[in-house]
């Protein structure tokens, strides 16, 4: 990845990585569909172990035995280990207990207050624009959640997974943005480390319930190598080296790729309230990338 910043500007190699991870992002409900049989902490598990493997098989990449001697200070890895293990587990989870349209608006409402915790960490005030275009983002997602179907009867459960797993997004985020070094050669044994992790919880407060099916395991092997395995260390790259104003407001457009695949695969179907919800978004993200404060930081990037 370093090697293609001499070949390609830094901000189009961030774009593409960026582009890439919302399309990942955006196909997980779906993927999840696919794979509805298996419990979230033990699908987590699985997902996890695939991108570890996938992870390793990368140029520069360390063993576990490498990362441990790195000797990380010791709250990065129960901070790596609830990001990862608590974003993928509780969104499994809220996907399983809720309708997947609204599952996906709700736990993706999280770059609001990423982009407010990144700004006051760095000592940055934001700027009307940005936090105009921040709030248009977030109302074309809740205008999409209009587009999705009804509540299911104990949905407040999958909701207040949504809502964990964003959180849980924004520590992990936050970390990966003011972390001094980069973690990108460790991936595999953090990976292995938070799959361990979710199987251990699983195998104590569940049991396991192996996928029955060959999607079942496709969509699995899916989730780990692409959303969680590359589009975790995409993340991880343009957090620590985006635009501390522009990264936030990325992952809105998941809701929108996502609702399009779900009417694609015949699991939504498609309304005004999706049209209007998503024409809302690209111009929250047009707003922010004009915006003069924005195209300063970058110019000082």
């Amino acid at each position: 990845m370093h090697k293609l910043q001499f070949i390609i500007k830094p901000s189009l190699v961030i774009g593409f990585l960026g582009a890439a991870v919302v399309l990942m992002w955006g196909a997980t409900a779906w993927l999840r569909l696919l794979a509805v049989s298996v419990p979230p902490l033990e699908l987590t598990g699985i997902a996890l172990l695939a991108a570890a493997v996938c992870s390793r098989l990368l140029p520069g990449s360390r063993s576990l035995l490498s990362t441990m001697a790195r000797h990380y200070p010791w709250y990065v890895w129960p901070v790596v280990g609830i990001g990862l293990v608590g974003g993928a587990g509780f969104y499994f989870a809220a996907l399983a207990w809720a309708p997947a349209a609204q599952t996906v608006v709700i736990t993706y409402s999280w770059p609001l207050l990423f982009a407010i915790a990144s700004d006051v960490h760095g000592g940055r005030r934001p700027s009307p624009l940005t936090l105009a275009g921040l709030l248009l983002a977030f109302a074309g997602v809740y205008v999409m959640q209009e587009s999705g179907q009804g509540p299911f009867p104990h949905a407040w459960l999958g909701y207040a997974c949504g809502v964990a797993s964003g959180l849980c997004w924004v520590l992990y985020s936050l970390f990966l943005q003011v972390c001094a070094r980069s973690i990108e050669p460790d991936y595999p044994a953090f990976f292995s480390f938070a799959a361990v992790l979710a199987l251990l919880l699983q195998a104590v407060f569940g049991g396991f319930v192996w996928p029955q099916t060959t999607s079942a395991w496709l969509a699995i092997s899916i989730l780990g190598i692409g959303p969680y395995g590359l589009g975790f260390m995409a993340w991880g790259y343009v957090v620590h080296n985006g635009n501390p104003r522009v990264i936030p407001v990325l992952p809105y457009a998941v809701p929108a790729v996502a609702a399009g695949l779900l009417v694609l695969t015949g699991h939504s179907q498609p309304t005004m309230a999706l049209i209007v919800g998503c024409a809302l978004v690209g111009i929250a993200c047009a707003a922010i990338m004009i915006d003069p404060a924005v195209r300063k930081s970058k110019a000082g990037a």
